[in-house]
């Protein structure tokens, strides 16, 4: 029994350093008196990258960020706050608003906040970065380290758009895009801005989600060059900026 005794008490001391050595190092530990917030993304790995060219001109641009709670258990709306970490952050700080009132309501895991990012002539040029960090205060701690900050990629300059890009229906050998395949076909920038001028006429901002607009825009765009190229050989159809006849595969 007294080793038994003995074995168990040096776990206890064990877990006892575990934990002690866990909170000097800033890691999460198990707490019924700490709520711990995290982004939704992993900063290592995802930037949220927002063009202004997808918004008609003087648009503001309102961007959800997703943040999720975990720890204590909370029996009420858990209001907190959000700032710019000064550090990562290369956006002026008159080019962006943080909300006043994030909560993750009651009941709910996970709940998103809206950044608003205003447009500048310096982003027809560059582009700026906005790091957002949880302030961390009594009962509420920043998530894992990964997770710790919101990164947001802002410019005026037109870029291929990640639902543009991602791997959604091939393998990892042989990687597919549904919007290249079944809808707009290969990607060029003049391309790009004629499907964004045929959203603009109707006020619609696409996030790549909704395929039922996807496949609205990209025929109104098909249509729109078979009227721009009527009566045309092939060979003087409209090109994109690589001198590449622009086409849409949408069918329909």
């Amino acid at each position: 029994m007294r080793i038994i005794y003995q074995i168990l008490g040096a776990l206890t001391c064990t877990a006892c350093f575990f934990l002690v050595g866990c909170e000097e190092q800033g890691l999460l530990v198990n707490s019924n008196e700490v709520s711990y917030l995290r982004f939704n993304k992993d900063m290592t790995k995802d930037t949220t990258t927002v063009s202004f060219k997808v918004y008609n001109e003087g648009e503001n641009a309102r961007i959800p960020i997703e943040v999720a709670i975990s720890g204590k258990i909370q029996d009420a709306d858990f209001p907190f706050a959000v700032s710019a970490d000064k550090e990562r952050t290369t956006l002026p700080e008159e080019l962006y608003e943080l909300p006043s009132d994030c909560r993750i309501r009651k009941g709910l895991l996970v709940d998103t906040i809206y950044v608003t990012l205003k447009n500048a002539p310096l982003l027809a040029e560059e582009t700026r970065l906005l790091a957002l960090q949880v302030d961390e205060r009594e009962g509420l701690k920043q998530g894992s380290y990964v997770y710790a900050r919101a990164l947001i990629s802002v410019t005026d300059r037109l870029f291929q758009p990640d639902w543009w890009l991602v791997n959604d229906i091939g393998t990892a050998d042989n990687p597919a895009n549904s919007v290249e395949s079944y809808y707009l076909g290969a990607y060029s920038e003049k391309k790009y801005q004629m499907f964004l001028d045929e959203l603009k006429q109707d006020n619609v901002v696409f996030d790549g989600k909704d395929k039922q607009v996807l496949r609205k825009y990209s025929l109104k765009l098909k249509n729109t060059l078979k009227r721009l190229n009527a009566g045309k050989d092939k060979k003087d159809w409209l090109k994109d900026e690589n001198d590449v006849v622009i086409e849409v595969v949408v069918a329909g």
